[in-house]
């Protein structure tokens, strides 16, 4: 039996980040980045827009089965409590993703007693219930080939819990392991592995990747429709329905006048700094924003010479890995502004060529220096940044700022804020988002 529709948060607004059915399975709590948490067939008992800090997004919900409420946790480790018992939080350092793991994920105990906060490195830091272990130290958590902890689910048989790691491994810490989706091959082959849900009864377990394939291991296998999203949407948690068994999906779908994330296809993405864009590690397909026309590729190209570009310009030495991309937007309202994809991309455009939403602009592939993309200087878009005489080498700039609050309305993870800067001013005509 499938899980009832009980309907869906607005698409506009931040990115979707997690969703947590109740034990009663009368409905279902859907979180965005902000803190807004919807209520769906269930009473809501709190939500916190307006109270993060600058570069803090909320990562994760879980509902408290002895009072009703639920726990939120931010990407920087403080757990706020609805209508449940607050028990504590992480002290993240400032840095956030890129230098200290950030939060990601919590679960609660079972019957109540308790939950656990994961960190994007594999780190499991228990209140008042107990630890199992861990994933700290033995997943590649770093700037080259980054693998993130996506996932926790409590195990309601044992006590015990399930870690998901971003290329689909499942690790079991006093829970019978039933297998996982990594190797196998189809959708899953190279896919951003999203959630893990447990099924009430503990015999079996589910994960999402985020083009919305789920694979179910343990009890009776269920055979689960690939859901057809919208163009540029990708699922971010799953849950199981407690009442019919069946399975609801978070999906993010945060488009803004014809613009998507660009960045929703790059796997074990990693959020680095803001300075005169913004960084991130991973590897995948970057896409367009929105409708434009490319102006400049630069392709050193791909290590040991196995990959030939579609274009082969000059190396750009001002950027690390010498590729830099820029095309100007032809609508929306960044209209006439210029974008740019730098460092580890590997070109899959050339210059003239119309772009849109739909369009690889380049492969991001795995180095220590990863990818930056912010917006380029309208004026000399071939290889400069906007914001390059605001920076002094350790700051957000007002355009890395301005572009990084562009990414997180898209759908993108943010990147860290920097706690220097900016030493220079936006714009005036600039678009604010």
């Amino acid at each position: 039996m499938a899980a009832p529709t009980l309907g869906s948060p607005p698409a506009s607004g931040s990115w979707v980040a997690a969703i947590a059915a109740v034990p009663s399975g009368k409905g279902y709590y859907v979180l965005r980045s902000d803190g807004q948490v919807s209520a769906f067939g269930v009473p809501p008992h709190g939500s916190l827009p307006g109270r993060l800090p600058p570069g803090v997004t909320a990562t994760g919900i879980s509902v408290d089965a002895a009072t009703g409420g639920y726990w939120v946790v931010t990407s920087m480790g403080h757990v706020y409590a609805f209508d449940a018992p607050s028990l504590g939080s992480v002290h993240v350092r400032p840095g956030g993703w890129g230098q200290y793991p950030a939060a990601v994920g919590i679960a609660a105990a079972p019957r109540g007693k308790g939950y656990y906060v994961l960190r994007a490195n594999g780190q499991v830091v228990s209140f008042d219930a107990p630890s199992y272990g861990n994933l700290a130290g033995r997943i590649h958590y770093g700037a080259t080939a980054p693998i993130v902890a996506t996932g926790i689910a409590v195990d309601p048989a044992t006590g015990g819990y399930y870690l998901l790691t971003s290329v689909g491994d499942v690790y079991a810490f006093h829970a019978p392991w039933r297998g996982n989706p990594a190797g196998l091959g189809g959708p899953w082959a190279n896919a951003q592995a999203a959630g893990i849900s447990v099924a009430p009864d503990g015999k079996s377990y589910a994960v999402v990747e985020a083009g919305g394939a789920v694979a179910t291991f343990g009890g009776s296998t269920r055979d689960h429709a690939i859901p057809t999203l919208p163009q540029g949407a990708s699922v971010s948690g799953i849950t199981f329905d407690p009442a019919t068994g069946g399975l609801w999906e978070a999906i993010d779908f945060t488009p803004l006048d014809g613009y998507l994330n660009p960045l929703r296809a790059v796997r074990s993405l990693l959020p680095q700094e803001v300075d005169q864009g913004v960084d991130y590690c991973g590897s995948g397909p970057v896409y367009a924003i929105g409708s434009g026309l490319v102006l400049n590729t630069v392709n050193p190209g791909w290590p040991g010479g196995a990959f030939i570009s579609l274009v082969l310009n000059t190396v750009n030495p001002g950027w690390p890995g010498g590729a830099f991309i820029s095309y100007r937007l032809s609508g929306g309202p960044a209209r006439g502004l210029v974008v740019y994809v730098a460092e580890n991309v590997t070109p899959m455009v050339g210059v003239g060529e119309p772009v849109g939403p739909t369009t690889v602009l380049g492969w991001l592939h795995d180095s220590g220096t990863c990818l930056e993309t912010g917006w380029a200087d309208p004026s000399n878009p071939v290889e400069r940044a906007a914001a390059r005489a605001e920076y002094t080498g350790k700051n957000s700039t007002a355009y890395g700022l301005n572009f990084n609050a562009l990414l997180d309305t898209l759908g993108a993870r943010p990147g860290l804020v920097q706690p220097d800067g900016p030493p220079g001013p936006l714009a005036p005509s600039w678009p604010q988002w």
